[in-house]
């Protein structure tokens, strides 16, 4: 009783900054929500997040280093197996579209570890867990939204008239966007790559990375309190169903996967996994939706319904690992 009483006290703050950006867009002190939630959101992802990424990477050893490229890969399959199942779920049992089943894959299988993962991960493990961090963000951005996006073109590119691209294209088109537009994707494959190469960054350096990603954490929930706010939701048995197969089908796969000679279990690289695959569905749901103009209510429902339960999911699943705030 006394570990889930701890674990509850690691995610009330979380809770607690996600009802101040709820009430926040419900009271409009930034005036135009939607403007107001796109420049926050840009500022988290492109200007707080990447340094932190990059400074955390640089600073693991080169064995932390392969115990994370194992992570990379047990979150790649874990993240994609279950996009798939999500996908086919929508598409035979609710009977969605490939536009919409393909928003509903990416709302079971989405985590929002960029997103929340500096909030829970650093009090538990320090920035060591930032590596952890900079690989759901690759797989995410590198391999499960050029999917989920080359569906979607593909399907519509059917309904077009107009000549249709190669799938060459579309697949080289995604990936180069995911890598380009997103900072907090570059950024830790370049720390990587130096990492490798043996250069360690100056202490100036780093101490002013990870003091201006101090803000990720806070902002980055508020900004996710204020959507929660802006979107109209409602509860369905799909809704229902795809939060909780991300919240908990999602870390049941990655434990399954994980275990399969990837990673030790118990160690703090399988446990920051475990800890990832457990947050909620991410924002990139909602924009698919409003910008495919489909499955908008459903995502954002999702999106809610999610981000409520993690509170509970992520409580148990703390007091379960057994950790603590040092």
């Amino acid at each position: 009783m006394g570990n889930l009483l701890e674990s509850f006290g690691i995610v009330i703050p979380i809770l607690l900054i996600l009802v101040f950006g709820f009430f926040s867009a419900k009271r409009n002190i930034f005036g135009n929500n939607a403007s107001a939630i796109s420049i926050i959101s840009k500022l988290v992802l492109n200007v707080t997040l990447p340094p932190v990424l990059f400074a955390g990477t640089l600073s693991v050893s080169k064995t932390q280093l392969h115990g994370a490229l194992l992570l990379c890969i047990a979150l790649l399959i874990s993240t994609i197996t279950l996009y798939l199942i999500c996908f086919f779920i929508a598409r035979i049992i609710f009977k969605r579209n490939i536009v919409q089943s393909a928003i509903a894959g990416l709302g079971g299988s989405f985590s929002a570890g960029p997103f929340y993962g500096p909030a829970l991960l650093n009090p538990l493990y320090g920035h060591g867990s930032d590596v952890a961090i900079s690989m759901i963000a690759l797989v995410i951005n590198l391999a499960l939204v050029p999917l989920a996006t080359i569906m979607i073109e593909i399907d519509l590119e059917k309904k077009n008239e107009t000549e249709q691209k190669p799938i060459y294209q579309l697949i080289g088109n995604s990936i180069y966007h995911a890598i380009v537009e997103c900072p907090y994707v570059w950024s830790p494959l370049l720390a990587i790559i130096l990492l490798l190469c043996g250069v360690e960054l100056p202490k100036f350096i780093s101490d002013t990375c990870f003091l201006i990603g101090k803000a990720t954490s806070g902002v980055a929930i508020f900004v996710a309190g204020m959507t929660l706010a802006v979107n109209r939701f409602k509860f369905t048995t799909e809704c229902i169903t795809f939060a909780a197969i991300k919240d908990i089908a999602f870390p049941a796969v990655f434990f399954g996967v994980a275990s399969c000679y990837l990673l030790k279990s118990g160690t703090n690289i399988f446990n920051e996994g475990l800890l990832l695959c457990a947050m909620p569905s991410g924002p990139m749901i909602i924009l698919l939706g409003n910008h495919y103009k489909q499955y908008q209510e459903e995502a954002a429902s999702i999106l809610a319904i999610s981000t409520i339960s993690m509170i509970v999911t992520v409580s148990i699943l703390i007091g379960l690992l057994h950790l603590s705030v040092p």
